[in-house]
């Protein structure tokens, strides 16, 4: 049996499905800090059954699912899946393989699953159960906890013991046992409960049926009664009923005189309702009128403000005409003035072509003769490489050695800094105890109350400060991230677009600067602009143009370094490389030394003069800029290339050049200068601001967070002081002998960490003593190596000035070869320049001739609107006299309608009075109808009683009206028949509640009686077995304990001497007699030492004697495959190396381990290895390698 597979979807940083495969042998997952390795740990412990979410390094359930990142949302479940090879039938299940897989959504809802079936937790629990492989076990060990086994209890630590023994499942089975028991003894105690119940309630059951015959003769006398009452009520039903009856004739009669004199008033109504509504016509008709007015009076105001608005649109367009006239007049001068300047162009171009061609004959003669002596130097280079490798071998031996002697030192310092750190922390809490002491020592001497209580206020006070300089500080941090973080963004985008529009060689000259750097920390290795410390804005742009050829140039402080490099590891990376070695440098005569006086107010100076940078890189920049003279103007620079010529090479600010061979060169301002970005000055130095800038907030965010912590570390004392003061102040009297007992457990805690600190003292001096000589060792290989690299740089320094002279003679031939192109370019750019200049002034008279026609339109245009404006004018006074015409007709039609509605007032009035009387009438009727309706209700409730009267003596007493009249002289009246009823009731209440179902209940609760006395007898029987069931478990389990901790002591002994090369290692039951409760000490004594207590073995130590019980365990009981993550953490070197031989040893080969490890020795034994990375944020990834044996 052995594990086989392992399918991670969603688990914690693992976002994108990964599979790993497990063979035999030794399998290690190896990778940085950080990128999820551990993740799998938890992993395969959560499948297995692990519910503890602490212990899978998470606050709650759905923690363990992927949460997301800048580019992958999170995701809403997480999914694990093992698959085991059962060919061996190890497991239950009866099959050759065996999948497990569990599930967890979002909502926190869990799925499980065996072979692709849904299954509880439990069940893949027990299935591993006595197979090693159960949650916390000798053979998943997660991150950190190796030292567990150590530092936890005797009693604690004995559950390893037990999974090696494969007791784990009898005491599972033991625990369910108990738990039946339980529940047997329960249901005992329910079944005598029932029983003592049932024996009460026969007895009651027989007194009730004593009170049943007597209730029965009580009941025929009350039914006899009643029927007697019930007539009474039927008789005064029926008398008033015929009342009613003559009432309802009354109210008939004078609705209809009522109705008579309504009709009447409805008809006058009606008529002068006619008459109104003539007189409202004739008023609407006038009203009409008087609005059509109105409406034509707004029509011709309307198109009047049209009109208006059309003749300033007029007038503005006749103001944009004429200036457009202008325009083209000014054009046109302009033209003729430009046709004068392209025929001075055309004379100076010409000029310029015979200059260019003089040259040209020059350079080629010069290319010749260096040439020739190029070769005869590549000869010398050649036999100068073969003497350097034989060096370099010898040179890397010692490397080699130096840095594994390097590595020992820092895994000693780590050591060392660890145990500092617990020096400190024990310090700390020494002062800490003391402290207490001395508090425990104040409160018993004197009561504190009154002082308690005021220091509470003052606590109070300062804590309402903090919390408001907390709040301050955390919105002024969060602002401060949120800047750096677009700071950071800009500054990413920024070299990403470096790396885009740099040139084709910058990836490479990237690659050098890294390697370099790595090589020669201590070496200079800078690009060029990154020297200059500032440029004047007013040269900026100029001195782009000086420093174009060298913007991707590297400065070194050393030559041979450089081309170490190149040869060593860059051979085929680098095509074309520029570097300016300081050493080669600073023996060039520069130009400035004898500098001709030029005194001219428009030169500005030299261009190394003109820039700020260190003074220790002056003579660099007076080699690459002494030789360039900055002017004012073009015309300055014609003034003195007279004097300068062949010396310098002068540029203006407005963009010419003249070169040290007489050839000029123009700058445009909108094609050259402006975009001379690929030099990447603006960005390079944006970057630079910008990372001065996040670098400040970086320091003020760490201030702040520092303040923020502090204050927080005040908050919570002052919190956690105001909480001791008012629990003093509650229970004063009360704590003055807890204070006594605190005392003197203060006084015990301070003497036992000043032991502990002296016993960590004695270990850091034998480490100190062991980095002594280690330190010694790697002193003696740094002056072998040292002395070697000496001879090697001697040997090497006449190849250097060799290739220096030939790579100096073949830039020259290169510089000389680009002259000569940029000549055969100026003669083409100016022959095409002298062509474009000819088409310019054909175009010139094509423009003007447009010009011309165009002026004429204008003008056309410009008197057509002028004569629309004018009938504009015309229209708005011919609309002002129709307005005037209207108002005039208003008048008559408002008099008329005035005299129309006095007519109406009055008609109106007299309806209004008419209308009054009818609603009074309408409420006489109403009012009487009301009375009519309240009779009839009255008779239909007495005929719905006179019904219901017959359907109680029918219902309750089977009995019609008609023979309801044979109960009517059963008494003397209803007073007499009321009061027997109360008395025969009264009877009825005394003698108690009568149960009708006695003998049938009886009856039952016997038969419930006999049978549950049966199932009592039977639980007696079961509980006895299962008794005896839980003591053949004990015995089972206390001899497979007995028989795997006696194989364990022995195997944890030989282990421990294998690793330590000696000591002794033992293992102590605290109670022989219990040996199934008693916990399990440890004793280890490495080599030399006597130590009694575990505690006070180094980290690495501990670490060694845990991995001895872990292995000892596993080889008393083997389980299918072990999962060790970082065990090896605290291990140096060496010892790593021994734990390496032990898990490819005898016992372990045929075993499937799987680690995961930092250690390179580890990795070396493996036969698998699996990478974890994670190159976008947040997801790990899987890269594996399988070596062949």
């Amino acid at each position: 049996m052995f594990l086989k597979e392992l399918e991670i979807y969603g688990f914690k940083s693992f976002g994108k499905k990964i599979k790993l495969s497990f063979n035999s042998g030794v399998t290690a997952i190896v990778g940085p800090n950080g990128c999820g390795k551990s993740n799998i740990t938890d992993a395969v412990r959560w499948v297995l059954g692990e519910q503890n979410i602490r212990s899978l390094r998470g606050k709650q359930l759905t923690d363990i699912i992927f949460s997301g990142n800048h580019k992958e949302k999170p995701l809403n479940l997480a999914e694990v899946s093992l698959t085991i090879n059962n060919s061996e039938k190890i497991l239950t299940v009866n099959m050759e393989e065996i999948n497990i897989k569990r599930r967890i959504y979002r909502s926190g809802e869990t799925e499980s699953f065996i072979n692709g079936i849904p299954c509880k937790l439990k069940d893949i629990q027990e299935l591993f159960m006595n197979t090693g492989l159960s949650k916390n076990t000798y053979s998943i060990i997660a991150q950190g906890e190796i030292d567990l086994i150590l530092s936890a209890k005797p009693s604690e630590r004995r559950y390893l013991f037990e999974e090696a023994a494969s007791i784990s499942k009898y005491r599972y089975e033991k625990k369910k046992t108990l738990n039946r028991i339980e529940e047997t003894n329960n249901n005992l105690d329910k079944i005598e409960n029932i029983i003592s119940e049932i024996k009460n309630q026969l007895l009651i059951l027989e007194e009730e049926a004593k009170h049943l015959n007597s209730y029965k003769i009580c009941q025929e006398e009350i039914k006899s009664l009643e029927l007697f009452l019930i007539y009474q009520k039927y008789n005064l039903c029926i008398t008033n009923l015929s009342k009613i009856k003559r009432n309802l004739t009354l109210y008939e009669k004078e609705k209809i005189k009522i109705t008579k004199k309504i009709e009447e008033e409805e008809a006058e109504i009606n008529s002068l309702s006619i008459e109104l509504s003539n007189l409202s016509k004739e008023q609407e008709k006038y009203k009409y009128n008087n609005y059509e007015l109105e409406n034509r009076k707004k029509l011709i105001q309307s198109e009047v403000n049209l009109m208006l608005q059309k003749k300033s649109d007029v007038e503005k367009r006749l103001f944009d005409l004429n200036k457009e006239a202008e325009n083209i007049t000014q054009k046109i001068v302009t033209g003729e003035q430009n046709k004068k300047a392209v025929s001075l162009n055309i004379l100076g171009i010409d000029k310029k072509l015979e200059n260019f061609n003089k040259k040209l004959i020059y350079l080629n003669k010069k290319i010749d003769n260096i040439s020739k002596f190029s070769d005869s130097l590549n000869i010398i280079e050649v036999n100068s490489k073969k003497a350097l490798k034989t060096i370099l071998e010898k040179e890397s031996f010692l490397k080699e050695a130096k840095i594994r002697y390097s590595t020992t030192l820092n895994m000693i310092n780590i050591n060392l800094e660890k145990i500092r750190k617990k020096r400190m922390l024990l310090e700390k809490q020494l002062e800490n105890m003391v402290a207490k002491e001395s508090d425990y020592q104040k409160i018993v001497r004197e009561n504190r109350k009154i002082e308690d209580e005021v220091h509470l206020k003052s606590n109070e006070e300062k804590i309402r400060e903090i919390e408001d300089i907390l709040k301050k500080l955390q919105t002024e941090v969060e602002k401060d991230r949120h800047i750096a973080s677009l700071k950071e963004e800009r500054k990413n985008i920024l070299k990403k677009s470096i790396k885009n529009n740099g040139k084709k060689n910058g990836k490479r000259t990237e690659i050098f600067y890294s390697k370099y750097c790595q090589k020669y920390p201590d070496d200079l290795c800078e690009k060029l602009l990154k020297l200059i410390d500032n440029i004047p804005s007013k040269y900026e742009k100029i001195m782009k143009v000086v420093l174009r050829e060298n913007l991707y140039s590297i400065v070194v402080s050393d030559i041979s370094s450089a081309l170490n490099i190149i040869n060593s590891s860059l051979e085929k990376e680098l095509d074309i490389l520029k570097i300016i070695p300081l050493d080669l440098i600073k023996n060039i005569k520069t130009l400035t030394d004898d500098q001709v006086k030029i005194q001219n107010k428009s030169v500005c100076g030299f261009a190394h003069e003109l820039i700020n940078y260190s003074p220790k890189y002056q003579n660099l920049f007076k080699v690459l800029l002494g030789n360039v003279l900055i002017v004012e103007d073009i015309e300055t620079a014609l003034d003195i290339s007279n004097e300068c010529f062949g010396k310098y090479k002068i540029i203006s600010l407005n963009g010419m050049a003249i070169n040290i061979d007489g050839s000029v060169e123009i700058y445009s301002n909108s094609v050259n200068l402006e975009n001379i970005k690929d030099s990447f000055y603006d960005v390079e130095k944006e970057i630079e601001k910008l990372e001065k800038e996040i670098e400040a907030l970086k320091i003020k965010i760490e201030r702040n967070d520092n303040f923020i912590e502090e204050n927080n570390h005040i908050y919570n004392s002052l919190w956690k002081e105001n909480q001791e003061i008012k629990k003093l102040l509650r229970e004063n009297e009360k704590n003055t002998t807890d204070n006594i007992n605190n005392l003197h457990q203060a006084a015990v805690s301070v003497n036992e960490l000043k032991d502990s600190l002296k016993d960590l003292l004695i270990e850091e001096k034998s480490i100190l003593g062991e980095r002594k000589k280690v330190s010694e060792k790697l002193g003696i290989l740094e002056k072998n190596y040292n002395i070697l690299y000496e001879y090697s740089k001697n040997i090497s320094h006449s190849n250097k000035t060799i290739n220096q002279i030939i790579a100096k003679g073949n830039n020259h031939l290169n510089d000389l070869s680009r002259e000569i192109n940029d000549l055969k370019n100026n003669i083409l750019i100016n022959k095409e320049k002298l062509k474009n200049i000819k088409e310019k002034t054909e175009n010139i008279s094509q423009y003007q001739d447009e010009h011309s026609f165009n002026l004429s339109e204008k003008r056309s245009a410009i008197k057509k609107y002028k004569e629309e404006l004018a009938d504009i004018l015309e229209k708005i006074k011919e609309y002002k006299i129709r307005i005037n015409d209207l108002d005039k007709e208003n008048p008559s039609v408002f008099k008329k309608a005035g005299e129309i509605e006095k007519i109406v007032q009055k008609k109106s009035n007299l309806l209004k009075s008419l209308q009054q009387d009818k609603i009074y009438q309408q409420k006489m009727y109403e009012s009487i109808k009301d009375k009519q309706h309240r009779e009839e209700m009255l008779e239909v409730q007495y005929r719905e009683k006179y019904v219901n009267i017959g359907d109680e003596v029918n219902r309750n007493y089977n009995l019609s009206l008609e023979k309801l009249e044979l109960y009517k002289n059963i008494s003397g009246s209803q007073r007499e028949a009321n009061q027997r009823i109360d008395i025969l009731r009264e009877n009825i209440l005394k003698m108690g509640q009568i149960n009708f179902e006695a003998e049938n209940r009886y009856n039952y609760q016997l038969q419930r009686y006999n049978s549950l006395c049966e199932k009592y007898d039977e639980i007696c029987k079961a509980k006895k077995y299962l008794e005896l069931t839980i003591s053949e478990i004990d015995k089972i389990a206390t001899e497979r304990f007995k028989k795997t901790f006696n194989q364990v002591r022995i195997y944890f002994n030989d282990i421990f001497k294998k690793i330590f090369s000696g000591g002794e290692g033992r293992l102590i039951i605290e109670s022989e007699e219990n040996i199934l409760n008693s916990g399990i000490d440890i004793i280890a004594r490495p080599p030399g030492k006597k130590t009694q207590n575990i505690e006070l073995l180094s980290s690495g130590e501990k670490a060694l004697t845990a991995i001895a019980l872990s292995l000892a365990l596993w080889k008393a009981n083997p389980s299918p495959f072990c999962l060790f993550d970082e065990i090896d953490t605290s291990l140096d070197e060496v010892n790593a190396e021994k734990l390496t031989h032990i898990l490819k040893g005898e016992d372990l080969n045929q075993s499937q381990l799987i680690l995961i490890t930092h250690q390179k020795t580890t990795m070396e034994a493996a036969d698998t290895l699996y990478g974890i990375t994670m190159e976008e944020s947040g997801i790990s990834k899987l890269v594996s390698v399988k070596f062949e044996k």
